[in-house]
């Protein structure tokens, strides 16, 4: 079977970005028209082009997108986070658990969820590819903004392309890698143009960030705005949160991650130490989160802000975080079960049963849930009492530099370079609250167990981000923790082939 177009989401118009959150900010201002002429007078003006790009970060954080499944919600089911029981017939919701969690593609629920991805990133895409035609010949805005604005677009246009590549591709399915703005069919790439594309994609990003602020002012906190309110939304996202967008060290890690997946492991590696090189450590724009502050009050940091190259702002996320663990139904609460978390997770960490006294502070977001019986929340993204002008407020995390640290280690591990890829996971463990005389020591390493704390590094790290399924496929493990018990079990050969939607299928 080969996919053959993609016509779904463009049935209705030619562009359809509603930004339907009452009560908003300017963070949200703006909505894509309907038509051409429509189309024209929004990109005739300064403030009409930053509305559909605001627009374009909103669709983002939709739940259909990286608002939910793509990082809380369907992806860590497939990854193994939460908890069902194994009993049929409890509620609907249930069913969904249990299905994504058993791989049950086929079952209509499950489906349902694999569409509505595709359906929103593919017209995430299309509205992309527009305000790309669009902004390549306006004429109303300086031509250093429209190369960041260009920038942004590029690296957004691969950054989605990419996971709907990893989500719907074992390797050998090939899909559409969208760059059109008109409404016309789009056959599949194979997978080396697919590649070359997104690649096309993230060069010419990098190209047009080149002044981007980012790597002249770092991220600037928000308190260095003072009490004006009269800073424009725009102005903080063009000169302060560069964070809150695709920005040119963004686009550099998520090219060691499309490198890294593809098997360039060396390439990936080496790119990632130039990026940290650049832009990690002390008076650079990203630097260790400080694990001694993360349950300061007014300043909750479960999220590591300041290691975070790209983040979306998310208004519905603590709404969201409270409908989906603050609950005592089965199906409809996602909940970690104790074991999971002990045993299989942190691996018993300083062999204490309490969880409060383990050293690594990631921990520390974990909570006993109100269905008790062992069932543990996390409140990553809860919503704490932050001080005043706090830039991690509906802060959603997309890209994050302990990942590029985790691809030189894993890329030290490939050449043999066992204690190499020890040392660099214990200087990260030992920023993360462990302490040296209870990490391994690096002569003494095998593989196997680099491999594992690898593994068990990516569960503690990208819970509710959607990395660890995406992991675990790349590395073609076939076995995966036991969502309610310690251990393992195996994982089927259908778990990383999700189903295309139906209607993008031709015999």
């Amino acid at each position: 079977m080969n996919m053959k177009y993609i016509t779904k989401y463009i049935k209705h118009s030619i562009l359809l970005l509603v930004l339907l959150a009452s009560g908003c900010t300017d963070w949200l201002d703006g909505a894509l028209p309907k038509d051409r002429n429509l189309e024209e007078k929004q990109f005739s003006t300064e403030a009409g082009i930053n509305s559909v790009m605001n627009g374009i970060y909103r669709n983002l954080a939709s739940v259909n997108l990286y608002g939910g499944r793509l990082t809380m919600t369907d992806i860590e089911l497939l990854a193994h986070y939460y908890f069902y029981e194994n009993a049929v017939g409890i509620n609907a919701g249930y069913l969904h658990f249990f299905n994504m969690s058993n791989y049950k593609y086929t079952e209509k629920d499950a489906g349902g969820a694999f569409s509505s991805i595709w359906t929103n990133a593919y017209q995430t895409i299309f509205f992309i590819n527009t305000f790309i035609k669009n902004i390549e010949q306006s004429e109303v805005i300086s031509e250093t903004k429209k190369k960041i604005l260009l920038g942004e677009a590029h690296g957004l246009r691969a950054f989605i392309h990419f996971d709907l590549f990893r989500l719907f591709s074992d390797g050998k399915q090939e899909l559409p890698y969208n760059r059109s703005a008109e409404v016309i069919p789009h056959g599949a790439e194979t997978i080396n143009n697919f590649y070359n594309l997104l690649i096309r994609d993230i060069d010419m990003a990098t190209e047009l960030l080149q002044n981007d602020p980012v790597r002249s002012e770092g991220i600037k906190d928000m308190t260095s705005i003072g009490t004006n309110e009269n800073v424009p939304t725009t102005e903080i996202f063009a000169s302060y949160l560069r964070n809150y967008r695709m920005n040119y060290y963004a686009v550099q890690a998520l090219k060691a991650r499309i490198l890294m997946y593809k098997g360039d492991v060396k390439e990936a590696s080496t790119l990632a130490e130039n990026v940290l090189d650049q832009s990690f450590g002390t008076d650079k724009p990203f630097n260790w989160a400080d694990k001694n502050k993360i349950l300061e009050d007014g300043n909750r940091d479960y999220i590591f802000y300041t290691e975070i190259m790209f983040g979306i702002f998310n208004p519905d996320m603590y709404r969201n975080w409270t409908n989906w663990t603050n609950g005592t139904t089965l199906g409809s609460t996602y909940t970690v079960l104790i074991d999971n978390l002990q045993e299989n997770i942190f691996k018993n960490d300083n062999s204490a049963t309490d969880m409060s006294l383990w050293e690594d502070v990631r921990s520390r977001q974990w909570m006993s849930s109100k269905i008790g019986n062992g069932q543990y929340v996390s409140c990553k993204f809860e919503h704490f009492e932050f001080s005043k002008n706090n830039p991690k407020e509906y802060f959603q995390p997309l890209i994050r530099t302990s990942e590029l640290h985790y691809i030189i280690a894993e890329a030290a591990l490939r050449e043999g370079r066992v204690a190499d890829a020890v040392r660099y996971l214990n200087n990260l463990r030992f920023m993360r609250g462990s302490q040296y005389g209870s990490l391994p020591d690096p002569e003494g390493a095998t593989a196997t167990m680099v491999y594992d704390i690898l593994e068990t590094e990516h569960y503690k790290e990208f819970y509710g981000e959607g990395q660890t399924f995406f992991y675990l496929k790349r590395m073609k493990s076939d076995r995966i923790f036991n969502v309610a018990a310690p251990g393992k079990q195996a994982i089927p050969p259908e778990a990383y082939r999700t189903p295309l939607p139906e209607n993008e299928i031709s015999n």
